[in-house]
């Protein structure tokens, strides 16, 4: 009968499957299955051991099917597995036209297993239910990547929003545009059916590596604070887009972004200590757990990342093991109190892949076993409630299925013979479930679950959104732009010849899929075309552009030069890229990373060394489309320009284009450190020292409500001290924990208080108690900006007084350690309204190395040098004109030695320091007995000689 009834629901299933991706399917009858509300404790004591330990595992599987005869359908249906992963590496998305409503199936059919499996009559009740009942149904975790910018990290490739990756995303500075992107991934995976969002990666690109050995451009920047306001923004798109139904796991805690490699190629290790890692890597994860302002924006989940840290208790000769598998020091981790309350309230810690080759290296260094049940049991041991079992063996189509099933049972038996690892087990289990709730708005519903097709409406509906972010992040590395108009005053024009060069690599979206180019070789060119040539502005001739490859730019420097043979005297014609880059005005590159798999991937590097010839006389242009640093100095002196666009999406090439003629400026600013420019982020992130700080006040002690405020201060009030908005570099506002210096100044007696606060928003707040009288005067500062209004008060006993606000006149200057005879400022009042004018800086006069005296001693060594000199050119012939010629170039070697230190010259700072101001009398001597040795040897000497 058990058998009948498991058949008769598959064929239902598989109908339904079958009619359209369950339009209008409105789940099974059963209460139990159609609302199974209440909460997560109730739910959990309703379960069977079996369904426990199935809820530990997100799966990977290959195809594109879950319906009924596939591995994947039973290891959801007999094995209760909770979640699974989406890749296209699996071969899981197959269709290249119609991809959403593929996906939208698969996840269909992968929720209607796990009603299967909930309807299945169980063998046995778990703590005293009833007998026979059906357990609770429980829908799975359909998890996928979409970290954006196509191929290979965002899994499905088309039908969806071309997004941009995350360091475009943090070149605009604007975590409102961070929303926005959130905002579509969470309304179109919750359209597909996925529920679990793996990203966004929170890691901070500290030291980026021009190698290409760091996660580049899948990071929102180098700089903690902003990389936290940027994933807090994303974190609440993706609430807001999907309506709450999809959970977001931030990765790769506790932060990679200072490993040298990825784990995907070998074991990272990192040297960091534990106080190091909340200073600086730990920073975003606070920001979206315990320190989150919102609900919204806190995330659900956080990936713990395969690496390991030496020093990480402040020894350095120690390592950790991979933090995911370290319960030690993943413990430490999770009890810091931002994660901790975070984690109390139902946050979920989650495994990167346990087949990660990092991982199978790190068991066995030789790849030879798979021991799956201690990895997994590793994993979860350290502290995982989600354990990521996708490339799970050492030849995953052929064993990983049954690595799984055979880890599951495992599990199952563990959970029965040993009571701590059953409590962990549940322990996690509740974690998920309340989220799982969380998700589908408190509870279970299985015609919930399954999405319509209809819901396919929404997908591509935002694309202006990801053109926004496209002009935001456009950045000009180099030259400034007041340089670029001087190198290229013009855009190019319709008789200029325009040569394109593309890296031209390809992705696919599943192994027999057709290849597809990342950026097409010609795809800058026909922007242009289309915005610029007979169908736009008019401005270039389609015949004036030509493109070619990397690849084809590579193979012709790499190829000899064409030569004619011996017996022929016609010269064979150059070749088609040598033909246009001599006919070339413009060169424009469109360059991805570099990296050493790619090695057509250094083009741009490779012709700027070997064609000096050409790079002298063109106009060279490149547009790095993926993170901006890998291109060194010396290749940067030799262009006209170089962009940073950092996404490769369709919106970014037409920036690109709008750029080249310049209908567009370029206003982002890179989010990581760029060496080769001198682009430092840590310095860029300090307070603009070309800033006025405002400040402005307020009574801190305000009357009672419906009274009318007595006019004025009085003697023993408080008054509160506000900063406006302090600004960087770049114009955005300063990180959280800026220090900020308010300086109390009594000028009457010329006493000096100081007190520093950090800020919070860019907006430092603090309080004075205004306690004695006398005149004083509060400005702010925040290192390197030194300029503020100040807030002048006269502070009188037993009269009222007033706050008169002046702004600077004079440059500022950094303020010493306060003593007892300050000179007090004489600032000239204004009216609050008025524009404080930036301070100018008025560099000092540099030390005189010559005085009078000098002076003096040189006149009495010139006189001796002239008398010296007629003497010695009449020593061998009684001649005048030889005693005059002599005594002049003595006199010529004096004047140059003094003028050699009254200019300050090389070397002069140092004969001061030696003779003081003797130093230039010396050398003029010097100077004068050389020029006379000279002197006579040209004019008397070598006449003599001959």
């Amino acid at each position: 009968m058990r058998r009948l009834l498991r058949n008769l629901i598959n064929a239902v299933v598989a109908c339904s499957v079958a009619l359209g991706a369950f339009p209008g399917w409105t789940g099974f009858n059963s209460p139990q299955l159609q609302l199974q509300a209440g909460s997560a404790k109730g739910i959990l004591a309703a379960m069977t051991p079996d369904q426990r330990v199935g809820q530990l595992f997100v799966i990977g599987f290959f195809g594109p099917s879950a319906a009924p005869g596939t591995s994947i359908y039973d290891l959801v249906s007999n094995y209760q597995v909770g979640g699974v992963m989406l890749a296209a590496a699996n071969d899981n998305i197959t269709d290249t036209v119609q991809a959403p409503q593929q996906v939208l199936t698969l996840t269909n059919e992968l929720q209607s297993a796990a009603v299967v499996a909930a309807a299945t009559v169980r063998d046995g009740p778990p703590n005293g239910a009833t007998a026979n009942a059906p357990p609770p149904y429980v829908p799975m975790f359909v998890a996928t990547n979409h970290e954006g910018d196509g191929y290979p990290y965002t899994e499905i490739q088309s039908g969806l929003t071309n997004l941009p990756n995350e360091m475009a995303i943090g070149a605009t500075w604007d975590p409102t545009q961070a929303e926005a992107m959130g905002r579509i991934a969470g309304t179109e995976l919750s359209a597909l059916g996925v529920n679990l969002l793996l990203g966004p990666s929170l890691d901070v690109l500290q030291s980026p590596h021009v190698q290409g050995t760091d996660l580049g451009t899948r990071v929102f920047g180098g700089d903690p604070f902003w990389v936290g306001l940027m994933g807090q923004a994303f974190v609440r798109g993706v609430h807001t887009g999907s309506g709450g139904q999809v959970g977001v796991v931030a990765t790769h805690f506790p932060g990679q972004g200072g490993g040298d490699r990825l784990p995907a190629a070998e074991l990272p290790t990192v040297r960091k200590s534990l106080d190091d890692l909340k200073n600086f890597d730990l920073v975003p994860f606070f920001a979206v757990t315990g320190y989150a302002p919102t609900a919204d924006a806190t995330t659900d989940a956080v990936l713990d990342a395969h690496i390991r840290f030496q020093g990480f208790q402040g020894n350095i000769r120690t390592n950790t093991k991979p933090v995911s598998f370290d319960a030690q020091a993943l413990g430490q981790l999770l009890a810091l109190p931002p994660i901790a309350s975070w984690r109390a309230a139902g946050g979920i810690t989650v495994s990167d892949s346990l087949g990660a080759r990092a991982i199978k290296s790190f068991y066995d260094p030789a790849l030879q076993q798979f021991n799956n049940r201690v990895i997994a049991r590793d994993a979860f041991n350290a502290g995982n409630d989600l354990l990521m079992l996708t490339d799970f063996g050492l030849n995953p189509r052929s064993d990983q299925a049954t690595n799984i099933t055979d880890t599951i049972v495992y599990f199952r038996q563990q959970y029965l013979v040993d009571k701590n690892f059953a409590a962990a087990v549940d322990a996690a289990v509740l974690r998920i479930l309340t989220l799982k709730l969380r998700l589908y708005g408190g509870a279970f519903n299985s015609s919930q679950t399954v999405r319509p097709i209809s819901g396919l409406g929404v997908l591509q509906q935002d694309q202006a959104a990801v053109m926004t972010v496209a002009q935001h992040a456009a950045t000009l590395i180099t030259p400034t732009l007041d340089e670029l108009a001087a190198r290229a005053p013009d855009a190019p024009t319709a008789a200029q010849h325009i040569v394109f060069f593309t890296d031209v690599r390809q992705g696919q979206q599943c192994s027999t899929c057709p290849r597809t180019p990342l950026l097409d070789k010609r795809q800058l060119e026909q922007v242009v075309a289309d915005l610029y040539g007979t169908g736009g502005s008019g401005q270039v001739r389609a015949g004036n552009l030509l493109s070619f490859s990397f690849d084809d730019l590579m193979q012709y420097l790499q190829s000899p030069p064409a030569t004619a043979a011996v017996t022929q005297t016609a010269t064979p014609p150059p070749a088609p890229i040598e033909a246009a880059l001599q006919q070339a005005d413009w060169i424009v590159f469109g360059m991805l990373n570099v990296t050493s798999d790619v090695p057509s991937s250094a083009a741009v590097s490779t012709f700027l060394a070997q064609r000096a010839d050409i790079v002298r006389s063109k106009k060279i242009v490149v547009f790095a489309f993926n993170a901006p640093y890998f291109l060194d100095t010396t290749d940067l002196s030799k262009l006209t320009a170089y962009y940073a666009l950092y996404s490769h999406s369709p919106e970014f090439v037409t920036v690109a284009a709008r750029l080249l003629f310049r209908d567009l400026t370029a206003h982002g600013a890179s989010p990581v450190s760029v060496a080769s420019v001198g682009y430092s982020l840590i310095d860029v992130t300090k307070p603009d020292p070309n800033q006025v700080i405002q400040l402005n006040w307020q009574a801190a002690n305000q009357p009672i409500s419906g009274t009318v405020p007595p006019p004025g201060l009085h003697l023993g009030d408080t008054i509160s001290l506000t900063t406006g908005i302090i600004h960087d570099h770049n114009g955005n506002p300063v990180p959280d924990q800026t220090p900020v210096t308010f300086r109390v100044f009594y000028t009457t007696d010329g006493f000096a208080d100081t007190f520093q606060v950090p800020t919070t928003n860019a907006v430092a707040s603090g309080a004075v108690q205004l306690n004695r009288p006398g005149r004083l005067e509060i400005t702010a500062s925040s290192d390197p900006a030194l300029a503020s209004t100040t807030l002048q008060i006269t502070v009188q006993q037993g009269t009222p007084f007033f706050v008169t606000i002046v702004a600077p006149t004079a440059p500022p200057t950094k303020t010493p350690e306060p003593t007892l005879t300050p000179v007090p400022p004489t600032p000239t009042p204004t009216v609050a309204t008025l524009t404080p004018v930036p301070p100018v800086a008025t560099p000092s006069p540099p030390t005189p190395l010559t005085d009078m005296r000098g002076f003096f001693v040189m006149c009495l060594v010139l006189a001796g040098v002239l008398a010296g000199g007629y003497r010695l050119g009449t020593l061998e012939e009684p001649q005048t004109r030889l005693g005059v010629r002599v005594a002049l170039a003595g006199a010529i070697g004096v004047l140059l030695g003094y003028n050699y230190f009254s200019l300050s010259l090389p070397g002069a700072n140092v004969g001061y320091l030696w003779l003081g101001v003797l130093a230039a009398p010396i050398c003029g001597l010097l100077g004068g007995i050389l020029a006379l040795a000279a002197g006579w040897y040209w004019f008397v000497g070598r006449h003599t000689a001959a």
